[in-house]
């Protein structure tokens, strides 16, 4: 089988994804253009892994001696007990979103903290003595709390729909990192008197994802054209959120770029070698139109 310009053999190293649903996911044509690129003998693939089968699925990679893996929704905490070792930033996160295949030994990481740290400075120098306002209490918003509190940022104001579950976000990470935090209900009134106040907005729910293109979790007319304003989401390629805040003034980052710079992540844990990060720029915004 000739794949653009090298032939994939028995010696052609095997990378993936493993998840439910893995339909949608860009990361076969992100990986597959980097490898391209570099002259790599590897080839990036997709499989949708059903619950039932989660352990014989990691098992079975094992087995065949793949380089690494991906781990997406929903998989991203129950691997965790099936894996040899978890490194420092997926095991503050609690989730693992990359694996490395080291001799047979399963290594976990979370590229998604490297990913939100790359992001946020290719806007700003330094976050130490900000104060940032994040929206969201699943796996992202965890990676956010872990990257902003490396960094320095100053102080964390965490919203969500479901306060219970933020409250436990917060304390559970709390136990293990050093960080100055406040809870708030997400309504109008918090949403006003926080974003008065902050640096930084982020953006880790899945509200403005495709098809819904016309939803965004903060109105328009609360954006300070002095904020950096990052939604994770990736599809669209810029949410009603990104482009408010850009009518706005405001900085912004777009979620492909967390998605790209993860995924630069773990292409050089995967390789050794530094990822072609413009070629997967590329490759995503033109799988995204």
């Amino acid at each position: 089988m000739i794949c653009s310009n090298w032939v994939i053999s028995s010696k052609t190293r095997l990378c993936c994804l493993i998840g439910h649903p893995v339909d949608k996911s860009l990361s076969p044509i992100m990986h597959n253009e980097a490898f391209r690129a570099k002259g790599l003998d590897y080839v990036y693939l997709a499989f949708d892994v059903d619950d039932l089968y989660l352990k014989e699925a990691v098992e079975g990679l094992r087995a065949l001696k793949v380089k690494g893996f991906n781990v997406t929704m929903p998989y991203k905490v129950a691997i965790l007990n099936l894996l040899d070792k978890i490194n420092e930033d997926a095991s503050f996160v609690g989730a693992v979103n990359t694996v490395v295949n080291d001799k047979d030994k399963l290594i976990g990481y979370n590229t998604d903290v490297d990913g939100i740290i790359s992001a946020l400075e290719s806007k700003v120098n330094s976050l130490k003595g900000l104060k940032a306002l994040l929206i969201g209490a699943g796996g992202a918003a965890r990676a956010c709390i872990v990257a902003l509190v490396s960094k320095g940022c100053n102080e964390i104001i965490i919203m969500n729909r479901t306060f219970d579950k933020a409250k436990q976000m917060a304390e559970d990470l709390s136990k293990k990192l050093s960080m100055n935090y406040n809870l708030e209900k997400l309504n109008i009134d918090s949403l006003k008197k926080a974003i008065s106040s902050v640096d930084i907005i982020i953006n880790t729910t899945p509200i403005g994802t495709y098809p819904n293109l016309d939803e965004s979790i903060i109105p328009q007319e609360l954006i300070r054209k002095d904020l950096i304003v990052f939604d994770v989401v990736y599809n669209p390629k810029k949410t009603k959120l990104i482009r408010d805040a850009e009518k706005m003034g405001a900085k912004t980052i777009p979620g492909y770029e967390m998605f790209i710079r993860q995924g630069a992540s773990s292409f050089k844990l995967w390789t050794g070698i530094d990822a072609p990060i413009d070629i997967m720029r590329r490759a995503v915004l033109k799988a995204l139109g």
